[in-house]
């Protein structure tokens, strides 16, 4: 058996509920999932209650949104199981801060093109407020200008190079925010290295703190994968691995259902072990 430890549901930018994600997990053959929602910690969620109810393990996880400045380019970081899950509220206020001043403005550029209005486009949000352009893009979809969450509509609007009414988010410094990850006592990995192009900021990441990084995910290239797992035995860092499920509000062309991507049980357990070692 193995764990989806990398997971989207309505709480951010996914298509499925928690449940319906965690019984889609179990359903899959999965031993674990981890629910990692981009800038939001599930503690109104029942993980405990849902874990129960559906006989597998469920690990509170978030992905939070930041930027190597330096750099120029943005990194995600995912964090495990946090003992203090209120240090991070001041970074996760920040990342959603910054996007929905973002998503706002773009809402508005929309508007002024197709009649739709922020308050369609806010139908469509989950109780945790998170709203992006998959939601202004499923208002487009009702409102019946494209069956097609991200076809040519989607890039005429929102390609990040030529898209009419993008605005890019000004996410905060990965570094900075690694400040509050480890105030939490969190498991700190790092999220789709090859992604973005983070891979460059790995070796300044493991300086800053992180605990593992994520070696299987759809997007991770061969080249990368090989300097991961050479960075993980050089450091002693853990290994991880998930789909980045979003279900049918995915960018990527392929299809990836629920654990196309995991960990194995022994990375599941690794991680397991430090979170208790953080907790002790």
């Amino acid at each position: 058996m193995s764990a989806d430890l990398h997971c989207h549901t309505t709480m951010s930018d996914g298509s499925c509920s928690p449940e319906f994600a965690v019984a889609l997990a179990k359903n899959s053959g999965l031993s674990a999932i981890a629910l990692t929602d981009h800038d939001y910690y599930p503690l109104a969620i029942d993980t405990d209650g849902l874990s129960q109810k559906h006989s597998i393990r469920v690990i509170k996880g978030v992905e939070c949104s930041c930027s190597d400045t330096a750099r120029g380019h943005k990194v995600h970081i995912l964090c495990y199981d946090c003992k203090y899950p209120e240090a991070i509220d001041e970074i996760l206020l920040r990342c959603n801060r910054a996007r929905t001043v973002a998503v706002q403005q773009m809402i508005k550029k929309v508007s002024e093109i197709y009649p739709i209005t922020e308050e369609m486009v806010m139908d469509g949000v989950s109780s945790s407020g998170f709203c992006g352009k998959q939601h202004i893009m499923l208002a487009l979809m009702k409102a019946g200008y494209t069956n097609d969450m991200f076809g040519a509509l989607f890039k005429k609007l929102f390609s990040s190079k030529t898209g009419s009414c993008f605005v890019p988010i000004k996410h905060p410094d990965v570094f900075e925010a690694m400040n509050y990850l480890r105030e939490s006592g969190g498991v700190i990995v790092m999220a789709h290295p090859s992604v973005y192009g983070s891979i460059a900021s790995l070796e300044d990441l493991i300086k800053a703190g992180i605990h593992g990084i994520e070696l299987e995910h759809p997007r991770n290239k061969p080249e990368d994968k090989k300097i991961i797992l050479q960075a993980a035995e050089n450091h002693r860092l853990l290994l991880t691995g998930g789909t980045d499920f979003h279900g049918y509000f995915t960018h990527i062309s392929r299809v990836n259902p629920l654990g196309s991507y995991t960990a194995s049980d022994e990375q599941l357990n690794a991680l397991l072990e430090k979170s208790a070692q953080l907790h002790a």
